[in-house]
């Protein structure tokens, strides 16, 4: 199998996380779908005008373990695309993962990573080479016509091949300790698939001067922010692909790759968001 430096749209769930009974969310299980949270933590953006900042950064992502409910947001006149709520995000280290959904792509730490999600069903995801973009995000029906949301985009600095059994042993020094615990955890006992982690390009270490980043804003406010849509030429992108990913296996050149790269940074910018660059890692606490 010859790797593939691609363009690809990955759609994955986009529904809100609900706070369980009570407040608070516990880590959410195979009974329950995958879905995002927009979570408030500390981290570094950049600016339209290329100014990197750091301080308290409100952003989209998936984190399936526990979160604290900070508080409800105002949804401005009722539209359901902004959050209802804002979580500090943190996990509880468990011993025995079964059943619990794990956390991918995670974009917490020093550089962005993805590593298993829809792997196993789509071979063309463990054959990325350094250089291709990868756009998550998810599909919603907006005023009748279905239009592509955008959480995060990983560019691909380097990939490491692993079975699951061997993920902590084989990730443990290139990953950081939330992430053997959060996607490393639940996904030891897939005996059978064998995985790709992807770690992202940085704005220190581009790849073909591009770099892995999240749409965010800087915390403050009554109200957060619905996720940017976006709008490609066709080739490349399809707003009512919510499944299937798309790009998988088409060569494309740097410049196309960088081309698409800067039509999603502008397209965030024109959104009146900044790119996140960076997430602390969520607080660990014991049982």
């Amino acid at each position: 199998m010859t790797d593939s430096r691609c363009f690809v749209q990955f759609s994955h769930p986009g529904r809100e996380h609900e706070p369980d009974p009570g407040g608070g969310k516990a880590w959410n299980t195979w009974d329950s779908s995958h879905a995002r949270k927009f979570m408030q933590f500390r981290g570094r953006w950049i600016t339209e005008d290329g100014t990197t900042r750091s301080g308290d950064l409100w952003a989209w992502g998936e984190w399936e373990p526990e979160s604290d409910l900070i508080r409800r947001l105002k949804q401005p006149e009722d539209n359901w695309l902004y959050p209802g709520y804002l979580w500090d995000p943190y996990y509880v280290p468990k011993d025995d993962y079964q059943r619990l959904h794990n956390t991918d792509p995670f974009i917490f730490g020093e550089r962005l990573l993805y590593s298993n999600c829809g792997q196993p069903s789509k071979p063309g995801l463990t054959a990325l080479r350094e250089g291709s973009v990868v756009a998550f995000g998810s599909g919603r029906k907006i005023e009748g016509e279905r239009r592509w949301m955008l959480d995060t985009v990983l560019v691909v600095a380097d990939s490491i091949d692993y079975a699951g059994p061997e993920a902590r042993l084989v990730l443990e020094n290139c990953t950081p300790g939330a992430f053997l615990e959060v996607t490393g955890g639940p996904i030891v006992d897939n005996e059978e698939a064998a995985f790709r982690l992807y770690r992202g390009a940085t704005p220190e270490e581009p790849a073909d001067g591009m770099y892995s980043f999240f749409p965010a804003l800087p915390a403050g406010g009554e109200a957060g922010f619905t996720r940017p849509l976006i709008d490609l030429p066709s080739e490349y992108f399809n707003p009512r692909s919510w499944q299937a990913p798309k790009g998988l296996w088409r060569e494309r050149t740097s410049g196309e790759l960088r081309g698409l790269w800067q039509c999603l940074v502008d397209q965030v910018h024109a959104a009146g968001l900044v790119l996140g660059t960076y997430a602390e890692l969520p607080e660990r606490r014991e049982a």
